[in-house]
């Protein structure tokens, strides 16, 4: 993939990793912060001195081949990189960096369909999760950048195709931001709130999917409100919701901070347990919010509640479709003054009305505008 207004020279490296270190620096954790040491977290600068135009040319004069421009440019701003994101720690200098078929004989040997691409790719990165990033020097664009991959022991093969290094670099930064973000740390937190505002009114009109963009911004924000209400969406959406509410709400503490631990109780635990019956589930969520108990699920508008009796009472009698069609016709008048409510999640949850909502038909109700009060 190609991505726009990325560094191609010294220069533009040098600003481009001086910004990455920032962000850095400002949102990592103690843990991180104090392996990298006082006097590198004071200089603010993740890298080193640049190479010299001789240890480039004698790089190259090793490898055989001239480095791509955007690679020789970086390495030019900086030999070598600490910390290049959440599964890539370190990168090879002029001293260091080589073909993967001299470094890791073993990764061309494997058996895989990309064996002939790896036995021919330039290793850059050094110390890394299980996963090694390569340039594919048969693989070149007009300007003279080679197509960089990742390698991962976490799926099969060579991962998502990339024009250059700095496009690689660029989209492992968008990660870390976003894994950070996730976690509460957001590098760009200015506009979340207003985001969480636009998603919820999206929502209402019926436009889950475009609110579900903007609670997914808001998130990579920091905003655990958008985070949680991203996976309220999903839950209309997506059949193996169980999974979001897992990663993405109960592993995630400043999303329970940010909406209460009686809320997601109320709201989310009950679709959670409904879809992960196992012993395992319950002792997630004991570990994670105390004990389980039976959370007061929020009020409901009187004329919707009023609906949801009539329907609990048909579905008891066997005319399932009569009771769906009393709901149907109760999900355009349903509202909150909840800015945190914008659906009714009690269908999905209803231990008498949750067997009649197919998946067809929560996204019929999430795609069904309804009363906004704000």
């Amino acid at each position: 993939m190609a991505l726009s207004g990325r560094p191609r020279t010294a220069e533009q490296w040098r600003d481009y990793l001086a910004g990455y270190s920032a962000d850095f620096l400002r949102v990592a954790d103690a843990d991180r912060l104090s392996e990298l040491g006082d006097e590198r977290r004071a200089s603010g600068w993740l890298g080193f001195a640049g190479a010299e135009q001789d240890a480039l040319a004698a790089v190259e004069e090793r490898l055989g081949v001239a480095l791509p421009p955007g690679y020789r440019a970086f390495l030019e701003a900086s030999d070598g990189w600490l910390e290049m994101g959440p599964f890539v720690w370190t990168m090879r200098t002029t001293a260091d960096v080589g073909w993967l078929r001299d470094i890791e004989p073993e990764m061309c040997e494997m058996g895989y369909e990309d064996d002939e691409l790896m036995a021919r790719a330039l290793l850059v990165s050094a110390d890394a999760d299980a996963c090694h990033w390569l340039l594919d020097p048969a693989d070149v664009s007009d300007d003279g950048e080679w197509a960089a991959y990742v390698w991962a022991s976490w799926y099969p093969g060579l991962g998502d195709r990339f024009d250059s290094f700095a496009d690689l670099v660029a989209a492992e930064r968008e990660s870390f931001e976003d894994l950070n973000a996730r976690d509460g740390r957001a590098v760009e937190p200015a506009g979340a709130a207003e985001l969480v505002a636009e998603g919820r009114r999206m929502a209402l009109r019926g436009d889950a999917e475009g609110a579900a963009e903007r609670f997914e911004s808001a998130a990579r924000k920091g905003s655990g409100a958008g985070q949680y209400l991203a996976v309220v969406v999903a839950a209309f959406l997506q059949p193996d919701v169980q999974h979001r509410i897992r990663n993405d709400v109960l592993g995630h503490p400043h999303v329970i901070e940010a909406v209460g631990a009686g809320r997601v109780r109320a709201e989310l635990v009950p679709l959670f347990l409904q879809r992960e019956s196992g012993a395992w589930a319950r002792q997630l969520v004991k570990e994670t919010l105390g004990e389980i108990g039976d959370a007061p699920a929020p009020p409901e508008p009187p004329e919707f509640t009023a609906a949801l009796e009539q329907a609990r009472e048909l579905a008891r009698q066997g005319d399932t479709e009569a009771a769906w069609s009393v709901l149907a016709a109760a999900v355009p008048r349903w509202h909150s003054d909840d800015p945190l409510c914008i659906a009714p999640l009690t269908l999905l949850t209803d231990p008498v009305l949750s067997p009649l909502i197919t998946p067809q038909r929560a996204t019929l109700i999430a795609a069904t505008p309804r009363v906004d009060n704000h």
